[in-house]
Parts: C-alpha cells; structure tokens; sequence
C-alpha cells in the first residue's frame, strides 16, 4: 500500500514539474510544491501505520475469539461424550430397588433422586417399593421446566426435589410462576402442570 501512494507522490512531482515548466513557476514555487507533495506522503503514511495497527489489533481479537470458539467446541464435544454415557433407559435386575438405581453414577448419583424415576414410570410402578427384573423403566435427564402434580405433593415437597430446587424453602418461586393456576398455596391438585422457573 505504501509503493501505491509512493507511486501518487512520484505521480504528482512529475505534474507538478510539467505545470511548473508549463506555467513557468520559479524554482521556489516548485519547491513549495514540492514540500506540499512530501508533506502530504508524511500524512498518509502515518495514516497507514495507524490503520495497519488497527487491522493487527483487530485480527489479534479474531484470533482470540477463534481460540475461545475452538475452546467452547472442544468443550460440547466433551460434554455430549459425557452426556452419552447417561441411559435414557434402564433394565431392571435381581436386587435392584428406585433408590439402588438412583445412587448409580450413570443415572443420578444421588439415591434421593429416586422419585424422579418413579414418577417417569407411573405407567408401570404401582408401588414404589415394588420393581420386578426385566421392567424397563425411563430415565428422565435434563433440566426441569414443567412439573406435574401427583397425589400426595405439595409445594414444598416438589421445590425440595433434587432435580428441581434441592431446596423446600423455594417454594414460593413455583408459586409466584404458577398463580393462574394456584389460587391457595396450601391447596394443588393431581394433573396441574406447573412451570418451574430457572432464572
């Protein structure tokens, strides 16, 4: 970029030199134009400088950003490599019970989390302390966004779900995003869905 505006100065020295000629400017004249024409190179040149650092200062922050985007793929690559070990089913066996299948690594962990199974197989498990080799029951994973009631819960109780608040006291939040359908906070009924918030 710079031979290019090298090659308008020389440019312009030439016309200037011929319009002096032509015009008959004195030497002085010439030389002031000639100084004009240097100054002028000056400028832009430092004009270039200053926009070849803006373009390095801009490519230096793609770069980065490709960096942290490489990063963030490399990161969901894991994550569904993790996710996958996760069965969205499990076949039940001799001696296995909702909380035995709960507390393994690959379901939830966590043996309190058994509810959650056993409201995912309704369908199949009247009682919860009775599950027979062979059933195939769904595993439920992911982030709960609706929540529906059954018999015997109550506020309290589905905020203090593992998978859902881990916390009784939070409560109050699946009330306050549920109103249109819980007129008493005392009182909620089998078959109500209700959104649980998750900001």
């Amino acid at each position: 970029m710079k031979k290019i505006f090298a090659l308008i100065i020389m440019s312009l020295f030439v016309t200037s030199t011929l319009y002096a000629k032509e015009k008959k400017l004195t030497e002085e004249e010439a030389l002031k134009i000639l100084e004009e024409c240097k100054a002028n190179l000056d400028q832009i040149n430092a004009d270039i400088n200053k926009l070849e650092a803006q373009v390095k200062e801009y490519r230096d922050k793609v770069q980065a950003v490709d960096n942290e985007i490489s990063s963030l793929k490399e990161e969901i690559a894991s994550l569904k490599e993790e996710i996958a070990k996760y069965p969205s089913e499990y076949t039940v066996e001799e001696g296995d019970y909702l909380a035995k299948i709960a507390g393994m690594r690959y379901i939830y962990n966590n043996s309190k989390a058994w509810p959650r199974i056993y409201r995912a197989n309704r369908d199949l498990i009247k009682d919860p302390n009775l599950i027979y080799p062979g059933w195939v029951l769904k595993i439920p994973h992911g982030i709960v966004k609706e929540f529906e009631v059954i018999p015997g819960d109550y506020l309290w109780k589905i905020a203090g779900f593992t998978w859902i608040y881990g916390d009784p006291t939070m409560w109050t939040k699946i009330y306050e995003a549920n109103k249109d359908q819980i007129k008493d906070p005392d009182l909620i009924y089998p078959g109500q869905v209700f959104t649980i918030p998750r900001d």
